[in-house]
């Protein structure tokens, strides 16, 4: 629209009116709590919470460390479900998950398409969820989440331990969890535990760690990411990825401003806006001061 090129007043005329019309004491807390919190305590819906912030062009609070508890929810539970939760976008939570190379809730397009028969929905309750997930070769979770979405309780636990085979154990660390949850047909936690309990590193971490050498690092910033791309056979996606999660920016790059970008501008100090977007201070202050937008106080 027109309006996004035009004065500062014009601009935040339009998101003002765009705004979803909220309480003043919801408003106000935009910004310093989360937005899943402020729906709790509101009885609104989250994503409404959220667009209201992102439309006044207010970020969110979270700029900060994740938590031991935070990062417990990462692969518990959806992306989007873990981004309402903590009051973070769903792209921020997917980068910290890959960085610590855990694995997204759900699992496969092959368990999210299966179409359920009267004869496996029937399976529910009867047996335990490992053994309808070996049957049917998919992942514990997966069946645990259909059965609780009819309601059906799960058979009563109380068996002993399961007994891990040598070549079950020799799959650690080289196959996925998922991928060993769904041979095993029992749940990728469990998976996850019995790996943590002899040491064994996640394979995907082992293997970023492997393709993320100081050589490799210290090309990054100085080069074009396809030019990186073509020293070392990286992926410019998972190049770019990388740059992203450590805030490392290409040298002499000019930074392309989105309108949500420069919504934030004036509503957060300068260094706190520059942080968020991996981008020199003096950089968000010349943009403000171009659009004649007034330094946050």
């Amino acid at each position: 629209m027109g309006v996004l090129g035009g004065s500062p007043f014009l601009l935040r005329s339009f998101y003002n009116a765009m705004a979803p019309k909220l309480p003043a004491a919801i408003v106000r807390n935009l910004g310093k709590l989360s937005d899943h919190e402020i729906a709790e305590r509101s009885g609104r819906e989250v994503g409404s919470i959220q667009a209201a912030r992102q439309v006044r062009g207010i970020l969110p609070v979270r700029w900060k460390p994740w938590g031991p508890k935070d990062l417990k929810l990462l692969g518990t539970m959806s992306d989007v479900e873990v981004a309402r939760r903590l009051g973070v976008t769903k792209t921020s939570v997917a980068r910290k998950r890959q960085s610590l190379g855990i694995e997204p809730f759900g699992s496969s397009r092959k368990q999210l398409r299966h179409r359920w028969t009267k004869r496996q929905l029937a399976w529910l309750g009867k047996l335990n969820d490992s053994e309808v997930a070996r049957r049917l070769k998919l992942d514990a979770t997966t069946v645990a989440a259909k059965r609780e979405s009819l309601g059906i309780q799960s058979v009563r636990k109380g068996r002993s331990p399961r007994v891990w085979t040598k070549k079950q154990l020799s799959w650690l660390g080289k196959l996925s969890d998922a991928e060993i949850a769904r041979r095993m047909g029992t749940g990728r936690r469990k998976v996850i535990a019995k790996r943590q309990s002899l040491g064994i590193e996640n394979p995907t971490v082992a293997a970023s760690k492997a393709r993320w050498t100081p050589e490799v690092v210290e090309m990054l910033g100085k080069y074009s990411d396809a030019s990186v791309s073509e020293r070392t056979g990286i992926p410019v996606t998972a190049i770019s990825g990388y740059r992203a999660r450590h805030g490392i920016r290409i040298n002499g790059k000019r930074h392309t401003w989105s309108p949500a970008e420069i919504k934030m501008l004036g509503k957060k100090p300068d260094k706190e806006i520059a942080e968020f977007l991996g981008i020199k201070t003096e950089t968000v202050a010349a943009k403000r001061r171009k659009l004649m937008i007034s330094a946050d106080r």
